[in-house]
C-alpha cells in the first residue's frame, strides 16, 4: 500500500505524456505524505489541480479523518461509506515519477523506489471530495485507489499496489464513464515486469527529507 510518493516532471514532459497546457513551473516533491498536497486531473475539470492527500468526505463531522484515507481499497469500494459517492461521481487521476514501498525482516525495514521501466510518468486511479469546515473554507482532498500486487512486488512480500492507468484511452475512459462496472474493470495489477525496483536510503522515512537524492539507489549489504 503505498504511504509515499514522489512527482518531479517538468510541465514539457507533462505536455509530452499527457496533452496538458501548464503555464506555470510544478511544483516537485520527493516525499508525498499524507494531507500534503499533490496533482491531480478531476472528472470535472480540465485543468491540473492542487489537492490534499487524505480524502475528506463531505460529511465529515472533522478533517482528521482524512489522514486514515489515503487510500481506499477496490474490493468493496462501491459500498463503503466513504466511498460510495466518489467512484461514481468524483474521480481522478494522480500523478507521480514514482511510489515508495517498505519491506522488513523482523524489525528492520528497507525502502524501495518503484517507477515504471519506460521512464514514463505514472497516473494512479483515485477519487475526490470537497469538505467545508464551520468557517466556510473548502478543503479538496483525494485517496488513491489500490489493487492486489502484481507478481513483480509480491516477490518483495509486498501486497498491495495503487490502481495504475497506463494508457490515454484508459484515462480518458476512468474519467469519463458513467458505468460502475465498467469503471472498476479498469482497476486491475499491472502486468509483471512493467516496474522498475530498487532499493534506497532510510533518509526517506522521513518527510523532512525531500531532495533529489531520495531517489538514488544503494546496494543492500549481504
Amino acid at each position: 500500500m503505498p504511504t509515499r510518493f514522489s512527482f518531479s516532471a517538468s510541465k514539457e514532459k507533462m505536455k509530452r505524456q499527457f496533452n496538458l497546457d501548464i503555464k506555470k513551473e510544478l511544483q516537485q516533491s520527493f516525499n508525498i505524505g499524507a494531507t500534503q498536497n499533490a496533482y491531480i486531473l478531476t472528472n470535472n475539470s480540465l485543468d491540473l489541480q492542487i489537492f490534499g492527500w487524505g480524502l475528506i468526505p463531505h460529511w465529515a463531522k472533522d478533517k482528521s479523518v482524512g489522514t486514515n484515507l489515503i487510500t481506499a481499497q477496490v474490493e468493496g469500494i462501491a459500498s463503503k461509506l466513504s466511498f460510495r459517492l466518489p467512484i461514481r461521481q468524483r474521480r481522478c487521476l494522480v500523478f507521480a515519477d514514482s511510489y515508495y514501498e517498505w519491506t522488513k525482516d523482523g524489525r528492520a525495514t528497507q525502502p524501495y523506489r518503484i517507477q515504471l521501466k519506460n521512464g514514463e510518468l505514472m497516473t494512479f486511479a483515485g477519487v475526490w471530495d470537497v469538505w467545508i469546515d464551520g468557517k466556510g473554507e473548502l478543503f479538496k482532498t483525494f485517496s488513491i485507489i489500490t489493487v492486489p500486487a502484481n507478481q513483480d512486488l509480491q516477490k518483495l512480500g509486498i501486497v498491495r499496489m495503487p490502481a495504475l492507468i497506463t494508457t490515454g484511452s484508459e484515462r480518458s475512459r476512468w474519467l469519463e464513464e458513467q458505468s460502475l462496472a465498467t469503471t472498476l474493470n479498469l482497476l486491475q495489477p499491472l502486468e509483471e515486469g512493467w516496474l522498475d525496483i530498487y532499493p534506497i536510503s532510510k533518509d526517506i522515512d522521513s518527510l523532512d527529507n525531500n531532495y533529489p537524492e531520495l531517489h538514488a539507489p544503494i546496494e543492500l549489504s549481504e
